[in-house]
């Protein structure tokens, strides 16, 4: 028979055991208790400031990028990025119907935005100060407006192809921008402030302030003005010509400071995007071209140093000439059309004779022709600074590898390709006495308190020919804009210097038929010379000389580069015809035993 218990004792049970149980659940919470109090305070400590704590960034200035007179070409502006925190935005709807407008976007994919399961989502970024504001103010939950720092151009695409641009991040992705981004960006300091349950800064509850260490400037020897003027001047004859680009070069021949650069189709860094990535290539220093004509500068150069000619020396050009198995034939033009007969070397330049220079390269030979070439920068990096920098790796071949036909090409400016920078900075040693300078664009990197942190100052290459030289061959290439193929590119008032250019483009491996780059280049004052100025223009439509090309924008560069730098004219009398030799040079014979300075001299 069952034993029953009494009443009494079935309570007493019931109590017992509820309170055996209350008691293993208080140990276990207590156990529990323990771990998350005293074992792993500190991991939910750091847990718990993270949704308590929020750190705020303090954006560090971006340097400013100055022209050489203290014009800004890159500065830093108010911004704010626009975001959600969709999770914490209750009425979806009202939130897009007032969002939508102000940052100019469509209300049904705003609200498709705003109902995504991301907790923090960029709507806009870098938008105009007014925006943020006018965000700010609507006091959205879940809306930010997020104050940071904007990069602005104030010259718009005034040398755009130098200065570069950077990424709604601040990072530097072209041209100085990028090459010098270290010393531009800075680094962020930050405030860790407390929050509360809906995300809003708690006032006067800030914790811990890094500052900012702002980024530094850069002083460029870009000089505005002639920039603005080279632009305007080059975007005309590209216009003009219906040109697939374009690329100039202004220096100063005495120190190798770049006064302007430019190149065409060009861009306006502040709307990068609306604009193709051929338009950003900076192809002064990056684009390789046959220089043509140009280069018979550097061959006259080379052999009047070497002293295997004299002026009154002279080549007969009949047209063309046999080399081997080969003919090579003469750029003729009028009055010229049975071949240039006999030229001494001023006339050589002046008519741009292709047989002369022939000769010249016959008599100067493989190995110092190469070692000329070489000694004036054409097989090597100009080192200006710039991003993108290249030369003619295939063409720096050694000169054992030369055929004769190829030395006679390379004589005339065919068979070799350069920069546009490099051949600016080979005439700028013609310019100033026969010393190779090497080019640069940066004045000065400047601390945020205005201490200099590194000031580029001229630095010279090598001296590649003498000054006797030098000054022969500036007055022949004074000769050529009197009374030769450049008289287009004289500078009324001004003793000026240049040479013109028509090379043939090769397209893969062969010359093409009617694609050619007009080119000019030259210095002025031949007295006291300032400047060094190239032009190209790649394949003009419907003339491709460079003396309608080209010269006309070395004309009014120089022009306006006198006025601005307020050179006094130099050209005295300049009305009577000068002769295809020098005036006053006398037999050259007299100097053959005269010690030379020659390529490192």
């Amino acid at each position: 028979m069952r034993r029953r218990l009494s009443y009494d004792g079935l309570v007493q049970g019931r109590i017992r055991r509820t309170l055996s149980l209350l008691a293993i659940v208080y140990l276990v919470l207590g156990a529990r208790f323990f771990y998350i109090q005293v074992i792993r305070a500190s991991h939910f400590k750091e847990i718990a400031e993270e949704f308590r704590l929020r750190p705020i960034p303090l954006r560090a200035r971006r340097g400013i990028i100055y022209d050489r007179h203290g014009k800004k070409l890159a500065v830093n502006v108010e911004a704010y990025d626009v975001a959600v925190r969709p999770v914490k935005i209750t009425d979806k709807g009202g939130t897009a119907e007032q969002l939508a407008p102000i940052i100019g976007w469509d209300n049904k994919d705003l609200l498709a935005r705003l109902h995504s399961p991301k907790k923090f989502i960029y709507l806009e970024r870098g938008v105009d100060a007014d925006i943020g504001k006018r965000v700010r103010k609507l006091k959205l939950p879940g809306v930010e407006a997020i104050r940071t720092v904007g990069r602005v151009y104030p010259a718009g695409s005034l040398a755009a192809h130098v200065i570069g641009f950077t990424n709604i991040d601040g990072d530097g992705i072209e041209g100085l921008e990028k090459a010098y981004d270290r010393y531009l960006r800075g680094r962020d300091g930050y405030v860790i402030a407390e929050i509360d349950a809906r995300g809003r800064v708690i006032p006067g509850t800030r914790r811990h302030r890094v500052e900012p260490v702002h980024g530094m400037d850069l002083v460029l020897t870009i000089d505005a003005t002639i920039q603005h003027a080279l632009e305007t001047e080059l975007a005309r004859s590209f216009a003009d010509y219906g040109a697939v680009g374009a690329s100039a070069v202004v220096m100063d021949p005495q120190t190798g400071q770049i006064l302007a650069l430019a190149n065409m189709p060009d861009y306006d860094p502040n709307h990068v995007g609306d604009y193709p990535a051929d338009a950003r290539r900076n192809r002064a220093v990056t684009d390789l071209y046959e220089p043509g004509s140009t280069l018979k500068t550097i061959t006259a150069c080379a052999a009047l140093e070497e002293k295997v000619v004299d002026l009154d020396d002279t080549f007969y050009c009949s047209g063309s000439m046999r080399v081997g198995r080969r003919r090579v034939r003469c750029s003729l033009h009028p009055p010229f059309m049975a071949g240039h007969q006999a030229c001494n070397v001023a006339k050589i330049l002046r008519h741009s004779c292709n047989m002369g220079a022939a000769g010249l390269g016959l008599r100067l030979g493989k190995q110092k022709l190469w070692e000329y070439e070489k000694a004036f920068g054409l097989y090597e990096k100009p080192g200006s600074g710039m991003l993108g920098e290249t030369y003619g790796r295939s063409a720096a071949a050694r000169w054992e590898n030369w055929e004769d036909v190829r030395l006679v090409n390379i004589a005339f400016g065919q068979g070799i390709v350069v920069t546009p920078l490099q051949l600016a900075s080979a005439y700028a040693a013609v310019a100033n006495g026969g010393v190779l300078m090497r080019p640069h664009i940066l004045k000065e990197i400047r601390r945020p308190d205005g201490a200099p942190e590194k000031i580029f100052g001229p630095r010279v290459v090598r001296r590649v020919i003498s000054e006797r030289t030098a000054g022969l061959v500036s007055q022949m290439l004074h000769g050529v804009v009197t009374g030769g193929t450049g008289k287009t590119g004289r500078v009324d008032g001004y003793r000026t210097a240049g040479k013109t250019g028509s090379a043939q483009k090769v397209v893969d491996g062969r010359y093409a038929p009617g694609k050619f780059i007009a080119s000019f280049v030259g210095f002025l004052p031949i007295t006291d010379p300032r400047v060094t100025i190239l032009v190209a223009v790649d394949e003009p439509q419907g003339i491709h000389w460079g003396a309608r090309v080209a010269a006309p924008v070395f004309k009014e560069v120089g022009r306006k580069a006198m006025w601005h730098m307020k050179v006094p004219p130099d050209d005295v009398d300049d009305s009577a015809p000068i002769a295809d030799g020098i005036p006053g040079s006398g037999n050259d014979r007299a100097e053959r035993n005269r010690p030379r300075s020659g390529i490192g001299g």
